[in-house]
């Protein structure tokens, strides 16, 4: 049976993303901070529901962050449950559309369709995403 850690994986995409950005490989930058974003999602969507309703969404990171948010913020008890400071900061979080724009079928592109700018955006989404995992790690929420 295969082991999904998403919180480990969240943070490996993040790293890699940002070795490969500071490398000026764009694209494949984008495309890390992507599956960053979407482990991260993932784990935060653990906490809600069964391992088997997160498989619904497969690389579908922005439906899943929509529902993450559309949940914390009609379900008072779920939100006690995630973290009331956290489900707070998740709902007021703007994730730019390049984060999953042709999320995960970027990874095929060819170069250059990706700038810089475009890489430091996700980044810093994927690393806002991160930041509110561990806080709920060290929390004890998930």
């Amino acid at each position: 049976m295969a082991y999904e850690d998403f919180y480990e994986s969240a943070i490996r995409h993040w790293i890699d993303g940002s070795i490969l950005e500071e490398n000026e490989e764009y694209d494949s930058a984008v495309c890390m901070q992507g599956f960053a974003a979407e482990c991260a999602l993932k784990r935060i969507m653990e906490r809600i529901c069964s391992s088997s309703n997160i498989r619904k969404y497969s690389h579908f990171g922005e439906a899943l962050f929509q529902d993450i948010v559309m949940m914390l913020t009609g379900d008072v008890g779920l939100t006690m449950m995630i973290d009331p400071a956290c489900a707070l900061r998740l709902s007021q979080m703007a994730l730019p559309e390049v984060l999953f724009r042709d999320h995960p079928e970027r990874r095929y592109f060819g170069d250059d369709k990706f700038v810089k700018k475009d890489a430091e955006d996700c980044r810093q989404a994927a690393g806002c995403l991160i930041r509110e995992l561990a806080f709920m790690r060290l929390d004890g929420y998930v």
